[in-house]
Protein backbone atom coordinates (compact mmCIF):
# COMPACT_ATOMS: atom_id res chain seq x y z
CA UNK A 1 0.00 0.00 0.00
CA UNK A 2 2.87 2.46 1.15
CA UNK A 3 4.29 2.06 -2.51
CA UNK A 4 1.09 1.82 -4.36
CA UNK A 5 0.83 5.93 -2.75
CA UNK A 6 3.87 6.66 -3.36
CA UNK A 7 3.49 5.51 -7.32
CA UNK A 8 0.67 7.24 -7.80
CA UNK A 9 2.07 10.84 -6.12
CA UNK A 10 4.38 10.55 -8.90
CA UNK A 11 2.00 9.83 -11.64
CA UNK A 12 0.52 13.38 -10.37
CA UNK A 13 3.84 14.91 -10.07
CA UNK A 14 3.49 16.46 -13.63
CA UNK A 15 0.26 18.30 -12.48
CA UNK A 16 0.13 21.95 -11.14
CA UNK A 17 -3.74 21.79 -9.62
CA UNK A 18 -5.21 25.31 -8.70
CA UNK A 19 -6.61 25.47 -5.43
CA UNK A 20 -10.34 27.41 -5.61
CA UNK A 21 -9.66 30.84 -4.39
CA UNK A 22 -9.33 31.39 -0.35
CA UNK A 23 -10.11 27.72 -0.26
CA UNK A 24 -10.02 27.41 3.74
CA UNK A 25 -10.15 23.65 4.20
CA UNK A 26 -6.90 23.24 2.30
CA UNK A 27 -3.56 22.89 3.44
CA UNK A 28 -1.14 25.24 1.76
CA UNK A 29 2.36 23.95 1.49
CA UNK A 30 5.59 25.76 1.19
CA UNK A 31 9.38 23.82 0.44
CA UNK A 32 12.20 26.07 1.23
CA UNK A 33 15.33 25.58 1.58
CA UNK A 34 16.45 22.52 0.30
CA UNK A 35 20.47 21.55 0.37
CA UNK A 36 22.07 18.31 0.47
CA UNK A 37 21.38 17.20 3.96
CA UNK A 38 18.20 19.19 4.96
CA UNK A 39 14.80 20.36 3.21
CA UNK A 40 12.18 22.82 5.16
CA UNK A 41 8.38 23.42 5.28
CA UNK A 42 6.03 25.96 5.86
CA UNK A 43 2.48 24.40 5.90
CA UNK A 44 -0.51 26.83 6.56
CA UNK A 45 -3.64 24.95 7.97
CA UNK A 46 -6.68 25.52 9.92
CA UNK A 47 -5.35 25.68 13.81
CA UNK A 48 -8.59 23.30 15.33
CA UNK A 49 -7.06 20.40 12.54
CA UNK A 50 -4.35 18.41 14.47
CA UNK A 51 -2.31 17.33 11.70
CA UNK A 52 1.49 15.74 11.61
CA UNK A 53 4.12 15.10 8.88
CA UNK A 54 6.24 12.53 7.34
CA UNK A 55 8.39 11.77 4.20
CA UNK A 56 9.04 8.56 2.72
CA UNK A 57 11.44 7.44 0.18
CA UNK A 58 10.55 5.52 -2.90
CA UNK A 59 11.17 2.12 -1.01
CA UNK A 60 8.76 3.57 1.62
CA UNK A 61 10.90 4.14 4.47
CA UNK A 62 9.31 6.31 6.52
CA UNK A 63 11.25 9.58 8.12
CA UNK A 64 9.80 11.88 10.86
CA UNK A 65 10.66 15.22 11.11
CA UNK A 66 14.48 16.95 12.62
CA UNK A 67 12.68 19.74 13.67
CA UNK A 68 8.84 20.94 14.08
CA UNK A 69 7.79 24.27 15.74
CA UNK A 70 4.07 26.24 15.55
CA UNK A 71 3.29 29.49 14.99
CA UNK A 72 0.08 30.52 15.59
CA UNK A 73 -1.76 34.19 17.06
CA UNK A 74 -4.97 34.44 19.18
CA UNK A 75 -7.30 36.62 16.46
CA UNK A 76 -6.62 34.15 13.12
CA UNK A 77 -8.49 30.49 12.86
CA UNK A 78 -5.27 29.81 11.08
CA UNK A 79 -1.94 28.58 12.19
CA UNK A 80 1.83 28.41 10.18
CA UNK A 81 3.79 24.42 10.78
CA UNK A 82 7.59 24.65 10.21
CA UNK A 83 8.98 21.44 9.54
CA UNK A 84 12.60 20.39 8.85
CA UNK A 85 13.60 17.04 7.77
CA UNK A 86 16.98 14.99 7.01
CA UNK A 87 17.41 14.12 3.45
CA UNK A 88 19.01 12.42 1.14
CA UNK A 89 19.41 14.38 -2.03
CA UNK A 90 19.91 11.26 -4.33
CA UNK A 91 16.69 9.83 -3.24
CA UNK A 92 13.17 11.27 -4.09
CA UNK A 93 10.51 11.70 -1.01
CA UNK A 94 7.10 12.57 -0.94
CA UNK A 95 5.51 14.67 2.09
CA UNK A 96 2.40 13.29 3.79
CA UNK A 97 0.05 15.12 5.94
CA UNK A 98 -2.05 12.91 8.26
CA UNK A 99 -4.84 14.07 10.19
CA UNK A 100 -5.25 11.69 13.57
CA UNK A 101 -4.33 7.92 11.10
CA UNK A 102 -5.70 9.64 7.54
CA UNK A 103 -3.49 11.15 4.47
CA UNK A 104 -5.10 14.24 3.83
CA UNK A 105 -2.23 15.51 1.78
CA UNK A 106 0.86 14.10 -0.21
CA UNK A 107 3.13 16.60 -2.30
CA UNK A 108 6.21 15.00 -4.18
CA UNK A 109 9.40 17.23 -2.68
CA UNK A 110 11.56 18.64 -4.72
CA UNK A 111 14.63 17.65 -5.08
CA UNK A 112 16.36 20.80 -5.58
CA UNK A 113 20.16 21.24 -7.02
CA UNK A 114 21.23 17.96 -8.96
CA UNK A 115 24.92 18.84 -10.50
CA UNK A 116 26.94 21.28 -8.28
CA UNK A 117 28.13 23.17 -11.33
CA UNK A 118 24.51 23.47 -13.00
CA UNK A 119 21.30 25.71 -11.14
CA UNK A 120 18.23 26.22 -12.89
CA UNK A 121 16.50 29.36 -11.32
CA UNK A 122 12.88 30.42 -12.06
CA UNK A 123 12.90 34.49 -10.48
CA UNK A 124 9.52 35.92 -9.72
CA UNK A 125 8.28 39.51 -8.09
CA UNK A 126 5.23 41.30 -7.78
CA UNK A 127 2.56 38.46 -7.03
CA UNK A 128 -0.56 39.97 -6.35
CA UNK A 129 -3.28 37.46 -5.00
CA UNK A 130 -6.07 39.55 -6.61
CA UNK A 131 -4.79 39.04 -10.06
CA UNK A 132 -6.78 35.88 -10.31
CA UNK A 133 -7.22 35.79 -14.24
CA UNK A 134 -3.32 35.39 -14.79
CA UNK A 135 -3.11 32.27 -11.99
CA UNK A 136 -2.30 30.05 -14.81
CA UNK A 137 1.30 31.39 -15.20
CA UNK A 138 1.75 29.07 -12.33
CA UNK A 139 1.31 26.20 -14.88
CA UNK A 140 4.01 27.90 -17.18
CA UNK A 141 6.78 28.19 -14.30
CA UNK A 142 6.28 24.81 -13.27
CA UNK A 143 6.47 23.53 -16.67
CA UNK A 144 9.78 24.59 -17.17
CA UNK A 145 11.08 22.59 -14.02
CA UNK A 146 13.31 24.71 -12.01
CA UNK A 147 15.35 23.78 -9.37
CA UNK A 148 15.06 26.31 -7.51
CA UNK A 149 12.13 29.57 -6.83
CA UNK A 150 13.24 32.93 -6.23
CA UNK A 151 10.49 35.05 -4.71
CA UNK A 152 12.33 38.42 -4.77
CA UNK A 153 9.60 40.76 -3.79
CA UNK A 154 6.15 41.68 -3.53
CA UNK A 155 5.53 38.28 -3.13
CA UNK A 156 2.54 39.42 -0.79
CA UNK A 157 0.07 42.42 -1.72
CA UNK A 158 -0.10 43.03 2.24
CA UNK A 159 -0.57 46.31 2.12
CA UNK A 160 -3.99 46.06 0.00
CA UNK A 161 -7.38 44.71 0.35
CA UNK A 162 -8.78 45.10 -2.84
CA UNK A 163 -7.31 45.80 -6.13
CA UNK A 164 -5.95 48.56 -6.34
CA UNK A 165 -6.65 49.47 -3.03
CA UNK A 166 -4.79 50.20 0.07
CA UNK A 167 -4.88 49.13 3.55
CA UNK A 168 -3.16 50.98 6.16
CA UNK A 169 -1.63 47.90 7.93
CA UNK A 170 -0.78 46.63 11.37
CA UNK A 171 0.64 43.32 13.02
CA UNK A 172 -2.82 41.93 12.29
CA UNK A 173 -3.12 42.74 8.86
CA UNK A 174 0.21 41.75 7.71
CA UNK A 175 -0.37 37.87 9.18
CA UNK A 176 -3.96 38.26 7.66
CA UNK A 177 -3.36 39.14 4.51
CA UNK A 178 -0.02 36.46 4.53
CA UNK A 179 -2.41 33.94 5.44
CA UNK A 180 -5.20 35.27 2.42
CA UNK A 181 -2.05 34.99 0.10
CA UNK A 182 -0.92 31.34 0.95
CA UNK A 183 -4.68 29.95 0.44
CA UNK A 184 -5.22 31.64 -2.58
CA UNK A 185 -1.77 31.17 -4.83
CA UNK A 186 -2.33 27.91 -7.03
CA UNK A 187 1.26 27.79 -6.28
CA UNK A 188 0.72 26.31 -2.96
CA UNK A 189 -1.23 23.81 -3.93
CA UNK A 190 0.50 22.10 -6.61
CA UNK A 191 1.12 18.25 -6.13
CA UNK A 192 5.19 18.83 -7.46
CA UNK A 193 7.16 21.21 -5.00
CA UNK A 194 9.37 23.62 -5.83
CA UNK A 195 12.07 24.64 -3.63
CA UNK A 196 12.11 28.28 -2.75
CA UNK A 197 13.53 31.22 -1.61
CA UNK A 198 12.29 34.31 -0.62
CA UNK A 199 12.73 38.17 0.36
CA UNK A 200 10.33 40.69 0.42
CA UNK A 201 10.32 44.52 -0.83
CA UNK A 202 7.99 47.04 0.12
CA UNK A 203 4.56 45.53 -0.16
CA UNK A 204 5.42 42.74 1.72
CA UNK A 205 7.41 44.38 4.03
CA UNK A 206 4.28 46.30 4.97
CA UNK A 207 3.56 50.23 3.01
CA UNK A 208 4.25 50.93 -0.39
CA UNK A 209 7.48 52.41 -0.67
CA UNK A 210 8.77 51.76 3.09
CA UNK A 211 12.19 51.96 4.38
CA UNK A 212 13.55 51.73 8.30
CA UNK A 213 10.93 54.20 9.60
CA UNK A 214 7.86 51.78 9.28
CA UNK A 215 6.85 51.53 12.02
CA UNK A 216 5.81 47.72 12.26
CA UNK A 217 8.84 46.28 10.91
CA UNK A 218 9.95 44.02 13.68
CA UNK A 219 6.35 42.31 13.72
CA UNK A 220 6.79 42.30 9.99
CA UNK A 221 9.97 40.33 10.01
CA UNK A 222 8.29 37.87 12.46
CA UNK A 223 5.45 37.07 9.95
CA UNK A 224 7.73 36.88 7.45
CA UNK A 225 9.86 34.58 8.92
CA UNK A 226 6.67 32.55 9.56
CA UNK A 227 5.35 31.88 6.29
CA UNK A 228 8.41 31.65 4.78
CA UNK A 229 10.76 28.26 4.99
CA UNK A 230 14.27 29.34 5.45
CA UNK A 231 15.01 29.94 9.10
CA UNK A 232 14.91 25.88 10.79
CA UNK A 233 17.89 24.75 8.51
CA UNK A 234 21.41 26.34 8.51
CA UNK A 235 23.18 23.89 6.13
CA UNK A 236 24.90 26.61 3.22
CA UNK A 237 22.45 29.10 4.40
CA UNK A 238 23.74 32.25 6.38
CA UNK A 239 21.75 34.76 7.88
CA UNK A 240 22.80 38.16 6.94
CA UNK A 241 21.11 41.32 8.00
CA UNK A 242 16.53 41.65 8.01
CA UNK A 243 15.28 38.78 5.82
CA UNK A 244 18.58 38.94 3.64
CA UNK A 245 21.24 35.94 3.96
CA UNK A 246 23.86 34.10 2.25
CA UNK A 247 22.72 30.63 0.28
CA UNK A 248 25.10 28.83 -1.39
CA UNK A 249 24.27 25.78 -3.94
CA UNK A 250 27.60 23.88 -4.98
CA UNK A 251 29.12 26.33 -7.23
CA UNK A 252 27.00 29.48 -6.97
CA UNK A 253 26.29 31.94 -3.84
CA UNK A 254 23.24 34.17 -3.71
CA UNK A 255 23.44 37.03 -1.72
CA UNK A 256 19.80 38.31 -0.77
CA UNK A 257 20.11 42.13 0.21
CA UNK A 258 17.25 43.42 2.23
CA UNK A 259 16.85 46.99 1.40
CA UNK A 260 13.84 47.90 3.16
CA UNK A 261 14.59 47.00 7.13
CA UNK A 262 17.68 50.33 6.84
CA UNK A 263 16.72 51.67 4.05
CA UNK A 264 17.42 55.26 4.91
CA UNK A 265 14.26 58.13 4.11
CA UNK A 266 17.44 60.58 3.49
CA UNK A 267 18.46 60.68 0.07
CA UNK A 268 21.58 61.21 1.00
CA UNK A 269 22.09 58.30 3.52
CA UNK A 270 22.13 54.42 3.48
CA UNK A 271 20.41 52.21 1.09
CA UNK A 272 21.29 49.24 2.77
CA UNK A 273 22.56 50.02 6.47
CA UNK A 274 26.31 50.62 7.26
CA UNK A 275 26.04 47.44 8.83
CA UNK A 276 24.67 45.18 6.12
CA UNK A 277 26.60 46.39 3.00
CA UNK A 278 29.90 45.82 5.31
CA UNK A 279 29.00 42.30 5.65
CA UNK A 280 28.14 42.01 2.22
CA UNK A 281 31.41 43.71 0.90
CA UNK A 282 33.32 41.15 3.46
CA UNK A 283 31.37 37.46 2.51
CA UNK A 284 31.69 38.87 -0.93
CA UNK A 285 35.84 39.47 -1.05
CA UNK A 286 35.92 35.60 0.47
CA UNK A 287 34.28 33.60 -2.21
CA UNK A 288 35.83 33.38 -5.87
CA UNK A 289 32.70 31.34 -6.81
CA UNK A 290 30.16 33.05 -8.97
CA UNK A 291 27.75 35.43 -7.35
CA UNK A 292 24.08 36.49 -7.74
CA UNK A 293 23.33 39.73 -6.02
CA UNK A 294 19.68 40.06 -5.13
CA UNK A 295 17.34 42.49 -3.82
CA UNK A 296 13.55 43.90 -4.25
CA UNK A 297 13.48 46.54 -6.00
CA UNK A 298 16.38 47.57 -8.88
CA UNK A 299 20.10 48.45 -8.55
CA UNK A 300 20.63 50.54 -11.81
CA UNK A 301 17.93 52.99 -11.94
CA UNK A 302 19.02 56.60 -12.31
CA UNK A 303 17.31 56.76 -15.76
CA UNK A 304 13.84 56.20 -14.14
CA UNK A 305 11.51 58.08 -11.45
CA UNK A 306 10.85 54.53 -9.84
CA UNK A 307 12.84 53.31 -6.68
CA UNK A 308 16.20 51.95 -7.01
CA UNK A 309 19.48 51.35 -5.67
CA UNK A 310 20.89 54.19 -7.85
CA UNK A 311 18.16 56.30 -7.87
CA UNK A 312 16.62 56.55 -4.32
CA UNK A 313 20.67 57.26 -2.75
CA UNK A 314 22.87 58.14 -5.51
CA UNK A 315 25.80 58.76 -3.39
CA UNK A 316 25.58 55.45 -1.65
CA UNK A 317 25.58 53.70 -4.78
CA UNK A 318 28.61 55.38 -6.24
CA UNK A 319 30.42 54.38 -2.93
CA UNK A 320 28.66 50.55 -3.79
CA UNK A 321 30.10 50.54 -7.31
CA UNK A 322 33.26 51.69 -5.63
CA UNK A 323 33.55 48.67 -3.56
CA UNK A 324 32.13 45.91 -5.94
CA UNK A 325 35.02 47.31 -8.65
CA UNK A 326 37.67 46.38 -5.79
CA UNK A 327 36.55 43.12 -5.73
CA UNK A 328 37.48 40.32 -7.98
CA UNK A 329 34.23 38.02 -7.47
CA UNK A 330 32.72 37.60 -10.48
CA UNK A 331 28.93 38.54 -10.31
CA UNK A 332 25.58 39.64 -11.84
CA UNK A 333 22.70 42.01 -10.50
CA UNK A 334 19.37 40.28 -9.73
CA UNK A 335 15.91 42.70 -9.12
CA UNK A 336 12.05 42.92 -9.27
CA UNK A 337 9.46 45.56 -8.50
CA UNK A 338 9.67 46.98 -11.58
CA UNK A 339 6.66 45.60 -13.18
CA UNK A 340 8.54 45.01 -16.68
CA UNK A 341 11.62 42.71 -16.80
CA UNK A 342 14.47 43.22 -18.83
CA UNK A 343 18.84 42.77 -19.10
CA UNK A 344 20.81 45.33 -18.46
CA UNK A 345 24.92 45.13 -19.81
CA UNK A 346 27.19 47.48 -18.42
CA UNK A 347 30.59 48.73 -19.72
CA UNK A 348 33.31 46.36 -18.50
CA UNK A 349 35.09 49.36 -17.38
CA UNK A 350 32.56 50.03 -14.81
CA UNK A 351 33.28 47.19 -12.42
CA UNK A 352 36.89 45.93 -14.16
CA UNK A 353 34.65 43.07 -15.56
CA UNK A 354 31.04 42.24 -17.47
CA UNK A 355 28.31 42.49 -15.43
CA UNK A 356 24.58 42.61 -16.34
CA UNK A 357 21.62 43.19 -14.38
CA UNK A 358 18.40 40.97 -14.88
CA UNK A 359 15.12 42.45 -13.81
CA UNK A 360 12.21 39.93 -13.61
CA UNK A 361 8.68 41.31 -12.67
CA UNK A 362 5.39 41.05 -12.63
CA UNK A 363 4.52 37.15 -12.19
CA UNK A 364 0.47 38.79 -11.75
CA UNK A 365 -0.44 42.23 -11.14
CA UNK A 366 -0.64 45.01 -13.02
CA UNK A 367 1.53 45.86 -16.49
CA UNK A 368 1.95 49.49 -17.39
CA UNK A 369 3.39 49.44 -20.80
CA UNK A 370 6.81 50.98 -21.93
CA UNK A 371 6.01 54.84 -21.14
CA UNK A 372 8.62 57.14 -22.51
CA UNK A 373 11.56 55.59 -20.53
CA UNK A 374 14.74 55.21 -22.15
CA UNK A 375 17.24 52.63 -20.41
CA UNK A 376 20.38 53.25 -21.65
CA UNK A 377 21.73 49.73 -20.21
CA UNK A 378 18.84 47.77 -21.87
CA UNK A 379 19.68 44.61 -23.93
CA UNK A 380 16.13 43.41 -23.62
CA UNK A 381 12.91 43.79 -21.79
CA UNK A 382 9.16 43.26 -21.97
CA UNK A 383 7.07 45.54 -20.44
CA UNK A 384 3.19 44.91 -21.09
CA UNK A 385 2.62 41.06 -20.78
CA UNK A 386 2.88 39.22 -17.00
CA UNK A 387 5.76 37.13 -16.59
CA UNK A 388 8.79 35.59 -15.00
CA UNK A 389 12.62 34.63 -15.78
CA UNK A 390 14.56 31.23 -15.84
CA UNK A 391 17.71 31.29 -15.68
CA UNK A 392 20.31 28.27 -16.36
CA UNK A 393 23.34 28.78 -15.04
CA UNK A 394 26.50 26.46 -15.63
CA UNK A 395 30.62 26.60 -14.98
CA UNK A 396 32.94 25.30 -16.99
CA UNK A 397 36.47 25.59 -18.10
CA UNK A 398 36.62 28.66 -16.05
CA UNK A 399 33.58 30.43 -17.61
CA UNK A 400 30.06 31.33 -15.87
CA UNK A 401 27.42 30.53 -18.44
CA UNK A 402 24.50 32.14 -18.48
CA UNK A 403 20.98 30.97 -20.15
CA UNK A 404 18.41 33.97 -19.87
CA UNK A 405 14.77 33.15 -20.89
CA UNK A 406 11.55 35.01 -20.38
CA UNK A 407 8.06 33.64 -20.38
CA UNK A 408 4.36 34.49 -20.37
CA UNK A 409 1.42 32.66 -19.15
CA UNK A 410 1.21 30.55 -21.46
CA UNK A 411 4.94 29.80 -21.64
CA UNK A 412 5.14 31.45 -24.61
CA UNK A 413 8.80 33.09 -24.89
CA UNK A 414 9.24 36.71 -24.45
CA UNK A 415 12.99 36.70 -25.32
CA UNK A 416 16.62 34.85 -24.45
CA UNK A 417 19.98 35.62 -24.10
CA UNK A 418 23.01 34.02 -23.34
CA UNK A 419 25.73 35.35 -21.79
CA UNK A 420 29.48 34.52 -20.41
CA UNK A 421 31.25 35.75 -17.75
CA UNK A 422 34.78 34.85 -17.16
CA UNK A 423 35.79 33.17 -13.59
CA UNK A 424 39.62 32.55 -13.68
CA UNK A 425 40.58 35.33 -15.43
CA UNK A 426 38.72 37.58 -12.73
CA UNK A 427 40.63 36.31 -9.46
CA UNK A 428 43.57 37.98 -10.86
CA UNK A 429 41.68 40.61 -12.30
CA UNK A 430 42.62 43.31 -9.67
CA UNK A 431 46.13 42.91 -10.03
CA UNK A 432 46.18 42.46 -13.89
CA UNK A 433 44.47 46.15 -13.74
CA UNK A 434 46.53 47.62 -11.29
CA UNK A 435 49.82 46.56 -13.32
CA UNK A 436 48.07 48.05 -16.32
CA UNK A 437 47.82 51.60 -14.30
CA UNK A 438 50.78 51.47 -12.76
CA UNK A 439 53.00 50.76 -16.51
CA UNK A 440 51.09 54.07 -17.88
CA UNK A 441 51.96 56.39 -14.68
CA UNK A 442 55.77 54.93 -15.05
CA UNK A 443 55.30 55.64 -18.80
CA UNK A 444 54.27 59.45 -17.69
CA UNK A 445 57.37 59.50 -15.52
CA UNK A 446 59.68 58.55 -18.01
CA UNK A 447 58.19 61.14 -20.43
CA UNK A 448 59.21 63.59 -17.62
CA UNK A 449 62.35 63.45 -17.09
CA UNK A 450 63.04 63.19 -21.24
CA UNK A 451 61.85 67.02 -21.57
Amino acid sequence: MKVNIFIFALLLAGACAQAPLKKSSSISILQGLTNSKEVEFSIVALKKRLIRFEMRDEGGEIFLPEETKVISKDFSPFVVHKVLFIRDPQKIYNLYVYEGEKIVDQRLVGRGQRVSSKLKLAIVSCLNDFSKEHFKIWDALASKNPEYLLMIGDNVYADYKAPNSPLLTNPGTLWNRYVENRMTLPFYFQQKLIPTHGLWDDHDYGANNSNSSYPHKEASKEVFDAFFAQDLSTDDWSKGYGVGGLLSLGDFNLYFLDSRFYRSADKKESHLGVDQAAWFYSKLKEEQNPSLIIKGDQFFGGHHSFESFEGSHPDDFLQFVGELKKISTPFIFVSGDRHLSEIMQFPRSLFGKPSFEITSSPLHARTFGPGNEQNPWRVVGEMDRVNFTIVDNMTRENHWFLDIENFGETGDRHYRREVAVYIKDLQDNLAETRKRRYGKRRYRKIRTKRK
